[in-house]
């Protein structure tokens, strides 16, 4: 039989229920945690909130109880418990829509946003935004072959974007080749390359690839490379215990060679990348910074004006040869590979100490 509250639930502090995956749990109950719920651990000897980690299955909507883990600080061990509702949730894995709908009626704030960002309907909101139109490179939907064909009239190379997506998985690079015929790529398991003759095969292997899945088509943006490898930024973008913007790090991150897209990169911090590899100057590196605070703040005021409140966003950017900055598009739920990969662990400890004091100040602002 589960113990009950004997936790560490303090009654003048909110409650924060981190939502994570089945396993997860299991491995905490094996006393083994991941990189991110050591550093969400840690942050919170500094911020002192109630904090416990379940899966969506251990939620018990009729009784409004949660089957959950915590740490047991005296014990130095993890532990099952039965707690109330949270006062705060923050998603990292799975959440059922209905589950998601349940907990916001019954008052749960979210620390990030619940739903996966669908890519076309922040694009076009963010079009609206005339302060961020010129980060946006050219995107339609994709309603028949046509629109594809059409576009790479205008450009030798798109890529294809399910609307709903995460990990890299749902996107296929396009490139029509000087000598006639296509190059297909994507990642999965591994790299996929197909070279590709004639439009309706192009057109078959496209739709067996996204099924009935809703897609996009992107104009590739001219990223800067380095020996094949393309090269992206992931910015990790947060709320502080003040309510104000701050870009918790920028891992740049370098694609395995000839791929499409920069998923199972090598990572290295903004600093170390531009100055060492790069070899910017330390004005170029403050210039460059600056024009990514610009952008990212307001990217994520323009986000958080359709989405509501919003603790922190992963936003991917990309870097161009002539020095311009594009969005290529945001996370609502980064699983932060990169950043962990490039950053040291005080500032990993203070990204999530940034995001705990901000769950203190909604629920103290009450926003």
């Amino acid at each position: 039989m589960l113990s009950r509250y004997k936790t560490n639930l303090n009654s003048k502090q909110p409650i924060l229920g981190v939502c994570a995956a089945e396993r997860t749990i299991k491995r905490l109950l094996k006393q083994k945690e991941t990189e991110k719920i050591t550093s969400i651990k840690e942050a919170n000897k500094y911020a002192n909130i109630s904090l416990y980690f379940f899966s969506a299955k251990d939620v018990d909507t009729k009784r409004r109880r949660i089957r959950g883990v915590y740490y047991n600080e005296k014990k130095s061990l993890w532990e099952k418990a039965q707690f109330p509702y949270p006062n705060l949730i923050y998603k990292t894995s799975v959440l059922t829509d209905k589950l998601r709908v349940h907990l916001l009626k019954k008052k749960v704030k979210p620390l990030n946003y619940l739903n996966g960002f669908n890519k076309w309907e922040v694009y076009n909101n963010l079009s609206r935004d005339e302060r961020c139109k010129q980060y946006l490179p050219l995107t339609i939907m994709y309603n028949s072959p046509n629109d594809l064909f059409e576009m790479l009239k205008t450009t030798d190379t798109v890529y294809l974007k399910a609307c709903v997506g995460r990990q890299g998985k749902q996107v296929i690079r396009v490139i029509k080749l000087p000598e006639g015929g296509y190059e297909l790529s994507y990642l999965k398991d591994r790299l996929y390359v197909h070279k590709i003759d004639n439009d309706n095969d192009v057109v078959n292997k496209i739709q067996s690839f996204f099924g009935e899945k809703k897609f996009l088509i992107q104009q590739a943006i001219d990223l800067i490379t380095i020996d094949k490898k393309i090269v992206d930024l992931r910015a990790e973008v947060q709320k502080n215990g003040k309510g104000q913007i701050t870009v918790a790090g920028i891992p740049v991150r370098m694609s395995q060679n000839n791929a499409p897209i920069t998923t199972h990169a090598q990572s290295y911090s903004f600093d170390y990348f531009f100055k060492h590899i790069m070899n910017y100057s330390d004005i170029e590196v403050k210039e460059l910074k600056n024009k990514l605070n610009q952008f990212l703040n307001i990217t994520y005021q323009s986000i958080e004006k359709d989405y509501g409140p919003i603790g922190e966003i992963g936003i991917d950017i990309g870097l161009d040869k002539k020095g311009h900055l594009w969005f290529i598009e945001c996370n609502s739920q980064s699983r932060k590979v990169s950043f962990f990969k490039a950053y040291d662990k005080k500032t990993i400890n203070e990204s999530s100490l940034n995001l705990l004091e901000y769950g203190k100040y909604r629920i103290k602002r009450n926003v």
